[in-house]
C-alpha cells in the first residue's frame, strides 16, 4: 500500500510518480480522463475539492451533512500529480429562477 508524505497509508489509493518523463506517458496512457465536455449551461456548477484523502472525505461529508450533496454525487477519488493528494468532482444544475 502506498503511504501521503508522513508514511500514514491511504486507504487504497495509487500515487503515481510523475518525476521521470516516462512517467509523464504512463499518467496519460493508464489513468482514465474525466469528459467535462457537455452543452454549455448556464446553470451548472462544478465543484472540484483537492487534498488528502482524508481532508477531501471530511469535505465530502461535511456538504452531506449540511444537506447540500450526497457523497454518492461525487466522482470517485482521482488521483493528481502530487503525492499523497486526490481530487474529488460534483457536478450541480442550480435552477438560477426558483
Amino acid at each position: 500500500m502506498v503511504g501521503d508524505r508522513d508514511g500514514l497509508p491511504l486507504d487504497g489509493v495509487e500515487t503515481i510518480m510523475t518525476e521521470n518523463p516516462r512517467n509523464q506517458e504512463a499518467l496519460s496512457s493508464e489513468l482514465p480522463f474525466i469528459d467535462l465536455r457537455d452543452r454549455p449551461s448556464p446553470d451548472i456548477l462544478r465543484v472540484l475539492a483537492i487534498g488528502s484523502p482524508q481532508v477531501v472525505h471530511f469535505f465530502v461529508m461535511t456538504l452531506f451533512q449540511y444537506g447540500y450533496a450526497r457523497p454518492d454525487e461525487w466522482s470517485r477519488p482521482l488521483p493528481t500529480i502530487n503525492q499523497g493528494e486526490v481530487m474529488q468532482i460534483l457536478t450541480k444544475r442550480i435552477n438560477l429562477f426558483e
